[in-house]
């Protein structure tokens, strides 16, 4: 069931780039598509609580918001990261929706330069497909949402709120900045961002698992997705589409080998799929740099017991 189910997604994956090959418009390449059809598809139990329909309708607003962003306002990367996050977390609030992705698809436009209408409405359509064929093979009432992220047991007053959601809006801007002062871009790679707010969250799922585990998952499915689009496409003049699904491919066999199932793991492969040649050798490196670095904040502060309190 797990091979039909990978095979399914990277059905969906394959369709996205070679659509995008052929019409020659990039960003229509949405890489957390994959980690919503791994979620919603592959996983046995679905990451994102809540409404079928937020898996369209919020990570599509978060398409929408970071080009709006990019178009309109002339600000630093760091600046439009901050504002990213702050206007998802209001949209996610205010839907009720647990879908954490809505991140990756604001963020992702700020990171690799995106001002093109092509990417909202790629991301609208596709994960219009993932919904779909969630409602189709899931029966029964969702479960409620926690609202941001998943998880159960979070505390949900204001000032709980507040003080959780401001530490991760500073420590995502303080690796932003560091990141872009280093040369490290890629060490706030959308999919990590993703995870580091599900890391922070009291009871998510991700939190529960080994973090020198969940290190090595990252840094092996952006070592995979790394090297795969550079064997295809410039090793052998492959075509990109080629590229993503082996990429996929071997980010669902280094998961299931581990035995941890992640869906920023596999958003991780596919990013070098948007990624400038160049930049393939060392996007492995600063993955794993970033990962380390927002798992000891999640750990440090973000410990349950302070969580807790009200």
């Amino acid at each position: 069931m797990y091979i039909k189910k990978g095979a399914l997604a990277m059905l969906l994956v394959v369709g996205m780039v070679a659509t995008a090959e052929y019409f020659g418009v990039q960003e229509i390449i949405f890489p957390e598509i994959a980690a919503l059809a791994f979620g919603a598809w592959v996983m046995e139990e679905r990451p994102w609580p809540g409404p079928v329909w937020t898996i369209w309708f919020s990570p599509t607003l978060g398409a929408l918001t970071g080009v709006v962003l990019m178009r309109l306002l002339p600000l630093s990367l760091v600046a439009l990261t901050g504002l990213a996050f702050v206007f998802v977390l209001l949209q996610l609030k205010l839907a009720r929706s647990a879908m954490s992705p809505s991140f990756s698809a604001a963020i992702l436009p700020i990171i690799t330069g995106i001002h093109s209408w092509a990417y909202p409405a790629a991301v609208c359509l596709m994960t219009g497909v993932i919904a779909l064929v969630t409602q189709a093979h899931f029966q029964g009432d969702p479960p409620e949402p926690s609202c941001l992220p998943h998880g159960q047991g979070a505390p949900s007053s204001l000032a709980w709120s507040c003080r959780h959601y401001g530490k991760l809006l500073f420590f995502i801007l303080v690796v932003a900045l560091f990141a872009t002062t280093w040369g490290g871009l890629f060490m706030i790679a959308p999919p990590l961002i993703v995870a580091f707010i599900e890391m922070t969250h009291p009871g998510s799922a991700l939190r529960q698992k080994s973090m020198p585990r969940l290190l090595l998952l990252f840094t092996c499915c952006a070592l995979a997705g790394a090297a795969c689009i550079a064997l295809v496409t410039r090793a052998f003049s492959g075509p990109m589409w080629l590229g993503a699904g082996l990429s996929l491919a071997c980010a669902l066999a280094i998961s299931k080998v581990l035995h941890l199932a992640s869906p920023p793991a596999m958003a991780l492969a596919l990013l070098p799929t948007i990624l400038p040649q160049e930049v393939l050798l060392v996007y492995p490196l600063q993955v794993m740099a970033g990962s380390a670095i927002f798992m000891v904040f999640s750990h440090i502060w973000f410990k349950p017991e302070v969580a807790n309190q009200k």
